[in-house]
């Protein structure tokens, strides 16, 4: 992912024109934070009528539900009637069935009847099957004795506590059908608590419709009452009130007795509230279409959606004018340096701002003046060098005159023999032609070895054979190419320094070893030695630590490091080491195999 936005950025950054890349910029600081308040307004206010739909809710559920705890509270209360009256019970424990009888419990009857207003009918059933009853409608329930046996065994089962029977559908013939629930409660005789009949109190559903009318035409969704069996005590759809809930899917995401969550049913979105009676078990569930919910939320982002599409054209034709008019004098610019790559200096930017280009547009000019003073300096230099070339072809006659000289004093010497004189004059003209060789600055170790054997043979005549000198070198580092005169120096101090005063034979050996990618020549000599005093002031001196040596061997000894680190770099360079009487070692640290041929290719090759 990183670096397919590192790609993306790049392409960006690259490949496109600065008015694009301003352009892009403008834009996104625009609608970057238009798109994203949006959003989150958006999300925000979607999160504002979730939570206050829910909270409202909650509440009407709330007050829905004790509403109907209260109802159902008063036909308890009602259903307990009969265990207080001792003269009800007389009738109800009397096998007889006489007017006096029938005239007494519908009295009762009616007056329990009277005490709820919502409150459809009231049975009381005895212990010989006989049933009273006093309609408030104009009508019986046809399934009483179907439903005698069933609530004796419920009342009984209870023990004296009321009983709540879920929705039940009563169908009369010659009326249209309707929906009650029911309180029954086990009547007891006050003394024996024994069983001495059943009363039963029905309600119609309207005490629940009318109320969940209310809450449906606010919410234009669905009210769902379910008790512990999942048996629908009402709906507000009408499909299925008084039977098992067909449709799994509505309590699917319904966990605990309270809370709100979102569904889906039958691919539509919704959100659950629902709450659990204490008293009853009941489950109340409203479910709240989203559609409906959020739109006038959905307005509002449309809405939204279209002025930001205008404000992002506006915010288009605005960047395009404004980075078109920032990076005109960009563009202008660069045609000029196109220009000046073609060879034109004969232009100049015309500065109209104090800002960033105008800053810019100054500095070119100033660029273009001072090129085309370089130039004029250039072409005088140019003469100049050419003048100097010259003057040193000319400067080089004299070195091969002298050349030249030397060979008729060596050919003079032989005529006369004077072999001595001969061969001194001869090995003095290889070190001069050695030397004024000027197109050669680099030589093989082979060569410089060569040049070191004849300028040694040259001093065997002046210390008449004080010194022996032998180089133990690998073939492969006879082939390495080195600075020339770089052993000549070296040696001269060791035997300038090293055989004075010493009437031993000196021994001067060159010999290298390698270091991973360092190649190391060490001269070494057995002569005097260097006091420490000295040999720490020369090892200052080639360090650079001091400009003054107190030993006239140093300079050349510097010339030869400084030269080696100019060619190479400070990694290399000239070491010494010296103990009194022992002898010195003298160390060239160069570059070997690799690392010499990358120098090369840096510094233009040998």
């Amino acid at each position: 992912m990183r670096g397919s936005i590192r790609r993306l950025w790049s392409f960006f950054m690259v490949q496109n024109s600065m008015q694009k890349k301003l352009t892009a910029v403008f834009l996104f600081l625009i609608i970057s934070p238009i798109i994203a308040i949006s959003y989150i307004s958006y999300q925000n206010y979607i999160s504002s009528i979730n939570d206050n739909t829910t909270k409202y809710m909650n509440e009407a559920i709330y007050n829905f539900q004790s509403k109907l705890e209260e109802n159902i509270s008063n036909m308890m209360m009602i259903t307990k009637i009969p265990l207080f009256s001792s003269e009800l019970q007389q009738f109800l424990v009397s096998p007889s069935l006489d007017l006096s009888k029938q005239k007494k419990i519908d009295f009762y009857i009616g007056l329990m009847n009277n005490m709820n207003k919502d409150m459809s009918s009231t049975y009381i059933l005895d212990l010989y099957g006989n049933v009273f009853y006093r309609m408030k409608t104009d009508s019986v329930r046809s399934d009483l004795k179907e439903q005698f046996p069933e609530w004796k065994k419920l009342a009984a089962q209870s023990k004296g506590n009321p009983v709540i029977l879920s929705t039940q559908e009563i169908s009369i013939p010659g009326h249209t059908p309707y929906y009650v629930f029911s309180v029954i409660r086990d009547i007891r005789d006050v003394s024996s608590y024994k069983s001495i009949g059943t009363i039963v109190v029905d309600t119609k559903l309207s005490i629940i419709e009318d109320t969940v009318k209310q809450m449906d035409s606010i919410t234009k969704g669905r009210t769902l009452i379910i008790d512990n069996a999942h048996q629908v005590i009402y709906d507000s759809l009408k499909k299925s009130i008084g039977t098992p809930l067909s449709d799994p899917q509505l309590l699917a995401d319904i966990k605990g007795t309270q809370g709100s969550v979102e569904t889906t049913i039958d691919g539509e979105s919704y959100i659950a509230t629902y709450n659990e009676s204490k008293i009853t078990g009941w489950r109340t569930i409203v479910y709240i279409p989203v559609k409906h919910l959020h739109k006038d939320a959905k307005i509002t982002r449309n809405l939204t959606t279209g002025l930001t599409i205008i404000i992002m054209i506006v915010a288009l034709i605005v960047s395009i004018v404004i980075s078109f008019r920032l990076t005109h004098p960009l563009r202008k610019l660069s045609s000029l340096m196109g220009a000046v790559q073609q060879g034109n200096l004969d232009i100049s930017f015309r500065v109209k701002n104090k800002d960033e280009i105008g800053v810019l547009g100054t500095q070119f000019n100033r660029m273009l003046r001072r090129i085309k003073d370089l130039i004029d300096e250039i072409y005088v230099i140019q003469n100049r060098k050419n003048e100097a070339e010259l003057e040193a072809l000319q400067s080089q006659i004299n070195p091969h005159f002298i050349y030249n000289t030397l060979e008729t004093i060596r050919m003079k010497a032989i005529l006369n023999d004077d072999n001595d004189v001969a061969d001194m004059t001869f090995i003095l003209g290889k070190l001069m032609q050695y030397s004024i060789n000027r197109g050669k600055e680099m030589v093989t170790v082979q060569e410089e070895l060569q040049h070191l054997g004849n300028y040694l043979d040259l001093l065997k005549y002046r210390f008449k054979n004080q010194f022996q000198w032998e180089a133990d070198l690998p073939p492969e580092v006879l082939s390495y190419h080195m600075l020339k005169l770089t052993f000549q120096p070296i040696v001269e101090n060791a035997i300038l320094h090293g055989v004075e005063g010493k009437k031993a034979k000196v021994h001067i050996r060159v010999y290298a070893t390698l270091e991973s990618e360092l190649l190391h020549i060490h001269i070494q000599d057995e002569g005097n030695g260097i006091n420490p005093h000295t040999l720490r002031h020369l090892q200052h001196y080639l360090n650079g630590q001091t400009e003054q040596t107190e030993m006239k061997s140093g300079i050349g000894l510097k010339n030869v490091n400084e030269r080696i680190k100019l060619r190479y770099g400070n990694s290399y360079g000239v070491a010494i080491d010296s103990r009194v009487g022992e002898g010195t070692i003298v160390t060239l640290s160069l570059p070997y195999p690799s690392a010499a041929h990358s120098i090369e290719q840096n510094t233009g090759g040998v």
